[in-house]
């Protein structure tokens, strides 16, 4: 399941972190520069991302599930490409 997170800084947060928790690896995507706000209740600059925790003890099978969706991502374009083609021709 994402998460909404954000940082406290501008430091941009790392896609893959397996070496911060003992117990779990975080996958964070759709990670996005927020400029500072203006005035005196802005915030200061920082990063906002979705986030999904992911077991250490899953990983393996993770890893598998998402080779899995890239190869059925690769094939869908394949097959809409070639549709393309059909269409046109």
């Amino acid at each position: 399941m994402w998460r909404k997170c954000d940082s406290g800084d501008d430091t941009r947060p790392a896609e893959l972190d397996t070496t911060s928790s003992h117990n779990w690896n975080y996958v964070r995507k759709d990670i996005t520069f927020i400029p500072a706000e203006e005035g005196e209740d802005g915030r200061p600059a920082h990063y906002e991302w979705l986030e999904m925790k992911v077991r250490k003890d899953d990983w393996a099978v993770y890893e598998q599930v998402m080779g899995h969706s890239e190869a059925l991502d690769d094939v869908y374009a394949a097959l809409t490409e070639l549709a393309e083609l059909i269409v046109e021709g």
